[in-house]
């Protein structure tokens, strides 16, 4: 339900962008030959991709064919939701066909393409700009296969796009997102929640957070952000056989994700080593001086020792 719920706000808060996209003459709003008709263009504000379709930033108009059951603004705000998708894996019946650069869903039956017309729009043509706080200039590198709660983030890099102005700045959104990834539990702090269908993180209100999504075509700067803290992840995963503690930290039945922390010097055999170790004990309490941070499932030879790692429960 709550899934639902911010996909409508989500869908809610683009609809200012469309009472600004009014037909001017000359536009290519009448309706097209064959059935077809052509709505105001829409801007694509950074290389995106929706499944297979790659979509180059720049201008796109889009094609109804179902006019009778489709018109301008709801496939507007369609091409906006399916751009925000996080893993190309349509909602709602859709599918998009990348040979075509369409999108249909039999029930009820409705269908748009999209058609990229240049980098910058034609004149005198009216436009459809999705609202956006801005894309941050640095690009977020996750170093292996990882989640947040039910996000499932595959290595690789990422974007970040603020959902509003003023509130958060990209160095805000960027430490967030590496303290939630780093979180052990998969639970944000109140008031933060997430849309894992988008890939939104919301701050309390839907102007105040921001988006990630898998980098296509060239980063939007120089800059590659990574968590900080963390050394080189290790392959595989620890398995866990049976719900266990280390110290007061619960481990349960599961597969682990594990990395050493940086300057550490511990090889991943070696944390595999003391992983075996600290459960083989036989009670509650780590060997002196081992610390736990239960909130980050970091375990450190000592309150301020670099020499550490750190471990989540896999994506289940």
């Amino acid at each position: 339900m709550r899934r639902l719920i911010i996909a409508t706000l989500l869908s809610l808060f683009a609809l200012p962008a469309l009472a600004h996209a009014q037909a001017t003459p000359g536009s290519p709003t009448a309706p097209a030959p064959a059935g077809a008709s052509t709505c105001p263009q829409f801007q694509v504000l950074h290389d995106d991709r929706i499944g297979a379709l790659s979509l180059p930033a720049g201008f796109y108009t889009i094609t109804i064919s179902t006019p009778s059951t489709l018109n301008c603004a709801q496939a507007a705000n369609l091409f906006r939701e399916f751009l925000q998708d996080f893993d190309g894996r349509l909602s709602g019946g859709w599918a998009v066909n990348a040979s075509t650069s369409s999108f249909r869903r039999s029930s009820p039956n409705q269908a748009f393409s999209v058609a990229r017309t240049g980098a910058s729009a034609p004149s005198n043509t009216a436009t459809t700009t999705p609202v956006s706080g801005g894309i941050c200039p640095a690009t977020f590198q996750v170093l292996h296969d990882d989640h947040v709660g039910d996000l499932e983030i595959p290595a690789g890099k990422y974007i970040l796009t603020l959902t509003g102005t003023g509130r958060m700045t990209c160095d805000q959104a960027a430490t967030n997102l590496a303290r939630f990834l780093q979180d052990y539990d998969g639970i944000l702090p109140r008031p933060w929640f997430l849309d894992p269908e988008t890939g939104t993180f919301l701050n309390g209100t839907i102007n105040n957070g921001f988006t990630l999504e898998p980098l296509v075509g060239d980063p939007p700067g120089r800059l590659t952000l990574k968590l900080p803290g963390d050394g080189t992840p290790c392959p595989g995963y620890f398995t866990v056989q049976h719900n266990d503690v280390l110290g007061k930290l619960k481990v349960r039945k599961g597969n682990y994700l594990f990395v050493p922390l940086a300057n550490s010097n511990l090889s991943c055999q070696r944390v595999v080593d003391l992983i075996r170790e600290f459960l083989a004990l036989p009670d509650a309490s780590l060997p002196s001086p081992w610390v736990v941070d239960t909130s980050t499932g970091t375990l450190r030879k000592g309150k301020r020792s670099k020499v550490g790692f750190r471990l989540k429960p896999a994506a289940s």
